[in-house]
């Protein structure tokens, strides 16, 4: 009789155990995929980035720059509707300018050969884990990429590579 009753504590204790690890485990299962996600989430934006500036720099027609760098960012849910780049403060958005090399100023060339074609993509990543999102609710992330303009195009006619 004494064994049955060293068998049940031995059970309870090892419900116990397995209650105190879970939830470490789970903590830790959850990190790991939203360090994923943001990794993704960087990727994603990097690749939209260099999109957007692949088109601008033989098509310099604002919408289509946006909506092509946008379409790259598969998931992130980015607005390419935008008509210029938003405030810091917008969380998703697609920036597309064309700025002279020398000081960054806006380019006023006309047509714009030489100037560097600059898309920058916004992304405002949101943890998942509890714990995580207590310490760090949002972290704002960007990509930005520049390429000289290669053929000048302006209108809604120009290519899309």
């Amino acid at each position: 009789m004494a064994g049955r009753v060293r068998r049940g504590r031995q059970h309870g204790q090892a419900v116990a155990e397995f209650a105190l690890v879970i939830i470490v485990a789970l903590f830790l299962l959850m990190g790991v995929i939203d360090i994923g996600r943001a990794i993704y989430g960087m990727n994603a934006m990097g690749n939209a980035a260099r999109m957007g500036v692949r088109t601008a720099i033989v098509n310099q027609y604002g919408p289509d720059v946006r909506q092509r760098a946008a379409d790259q960012a598969v998931g992130l849910g980015i607005d390419a509707s935008g008509t210029g780049c938003p405030s810091p403060t917008t969380d998703t958005a697609v920036c597309f300018g064309i700025r002279n090399p020398v000081d960054s100023a806006a380019c006023t060339d006309n047509p714009p050969i030489g100037c560097l074609a600059v898309v920058e993509v916004r992304y405002t990543f949101r943890p998942i884990t509890p714990l995580i999102t207590v310490l760090v609710p949002i972290i704002p992330l960007s990509s930005t990429s520049k390429q000289p303009i290669e053929s000048p195009c302006s209108t809604s006619g120009c290519p899309v590579p």
